[in-house]
């Protein structure tokens, strides 16, 4: 019988490289590479927890040292399962970091260039925790010179792709156990030229640890996949985040990642992940920078 652990926040940190300068996005000419998903989200990685740690209490180390099973994740149980698709009433899952009254007037707007004006690279989940303000770390996919949601219109209810997450030590015990929304809200348009994103955000709704677990989530938008998948004249705003995490034990570290893939239109797709057996959006230009693993940062 599976037992379920009760949630148990420990202190631990994690920090990711800051991300190069921004750049305007263009069309991105060939097919997509031919490169496993597997490939691309780098699969599930085990390697031992270094000595020197000082994540870990003493006491976990001396438990460790009698009851090892408890400690180590079985890899086979870890899965990522895809709950439920819904639409958000509004865009209240996000607090937009904009400058709503700043005047467009005078500003010159290059509707075929398409940049990420909020976060690359941010955390999602430390100390067992959604980290603080979470609701202010999300990516954009506006024309080049607008500067504000609110400077684009015809914006469609957002939507929401809702994932569990979970992991099994030796006993079968559950040990991580997250849940999260993958947000977004599309169609925006300028001067009704174009279909755009905004508040493009992971937010966890629920993360529980078992005692002695370490778990981590983190995101990054590379500028390289920011891109454009319709015309010129009349553009469609495409994006690829990386979602990384982490559990980690006094014994093991696992980590993993997946893509997901959204584009102005609403079209979505998780395109890579460990658990995917073959390439998602063969036919998606757009989609080639997170299938390419030398490109990615």
């Amino acid at each position: 019988m599976k037992i379920n652990i009760s949630s148990y926040i420990i202190v631990s940190a994690g920090l990711l490289c800051l991300m190069a300068a921004p750049a305007p996005a263009q069309n991105l000419p060939g097919a997509v590479p031919q490169v496993s998903p597997v490939e691309a989200a780098g699969g599930i990685r085990e390697t031992d927890t270094p000595a020197d740690s000082a994540e870990f209490t003493k006491n976990e180390r001396d438990y460790a040292q009698t009851d090892p099973s408890y400690f180590t994740l079985n890899k086979d149980s870890i899965k990522l399962t895809l709950l439920e698709v819904t639409e958000e009433p509004d865009m209240n899952y996000v607090r937009l970091q904009e400058d709503p009254m700043k005047p467009i007037d005078g500003i010159l707007v290059t509707i075929d260039k398409i940049i990420n004006i909020a976060s690359k690279v941010w955390n999602i989940i430390q100390q067992n925790a959604p980290v603080v303000n979470i609701e202010t770390k999300y990516a954009t996919a506006y024309p080049y010179g607008i500067t504000s949601a609110s400077q684009l219109a015809q914006w469609s209810r957002p939507k929401s792709y809702t994932y569990g997450f979970y992991a099994e030590n030796l006993y079968g015990s559950v040990m991580i156990d997250c849940k999260y929304k993958f947000s977004y809200s599309y169609n925006g348009a300028y001067k009704g030229k174009g279909k755009f994103l905004t508040g493009v955000a992971v937010i966890p709704t629920s993360v529980k640890a078992g005692w002695g677990y370490r778990f981590y989530m983190s995101a990054a938008v590379p500028d390289s996949t920011i891109v454009n998948a319709g015309t010129d004249k009349d553009p469609v705003a495409a994006m690829q985040m990386k979602l990384s995490w982490k559990m980690a034990t006094v014994l093991k570290e696992v980590d993993g990642t997946s893509v997901y893939y959204v584009q102005g239109n609403g079209y979505f797709e998780e395109i890579a992940s460990p658990w995917k057996k073959g390439p998602a959006v063969e036919s998606v230009n757009s989609a080639a920078p997170l299938l390419d693993t030398d490109n990615i940062f």
